[in-house]
């Protein structure tokens, strides 16, 4: 019998805006687990998890197993206090199919949704900040 779940890890692209305002919500929701968050192709994702693909969503637990794509959103909301009942309800054979649809179509256009939304990630919002040029004080003397 498998050791009971603690904490998992996400592994998720950093780069896209929508994953990033998806991991910043969960983030605020309580959790069940203890979450931890890795960014997809990191020196860190590619030391701890070798073998997951850098291009899906992965969860980890701490027991060793491993969820991908609809199942791995799955586990994100099963690992969330006002979630778990609905994580259950989406494993029942005809809500997991319609899962993997939706799942599948937000996936694949997470890109566009995430320009469409406006949806941008902390690296995109300071490459524009930087771009932002902020006049310098003048104080006159008296």
């Amino acid at each position: 019998m498998m050791p009971p779940v603690t904490s998992i890890a996400i592994v998720y692209d950093a780069a896209c805006g929508l994953c990033a305002r998806t991991r910043d919500w969960i983030m605020e929701q309580p959790p069940l687990v203890g979450l931890q968050f890795v960014a997809a192709g990191s020196s860190e994702a590619r030391r701890r998890f070798p073998q997951l693909p850098a291009d899906e969503l992965a969860v980890v637990a701490d027991t060793g197993e491993v969820w991908l794509g609809n199942h791995a959103w799955i586990v994100c909301l099963w690992a969330l206090r006002g979630y778990r009942d609905l994580a259950f309800r989406l494993t029942s054979p005809l809500l997991l199919l319609m899962a993997r649809e939706a799942f599948a179509v937000v996936s694949k256009n997470r890109s566009a949704l995430s320009s469409l939304l406006r949806l941008r990630t902390e690296r995109e919002m300071e490459q524009q900040l930087r771009k932002v040029v902020v006049p310098k004080c003048r104080i006159e003397p008296k």
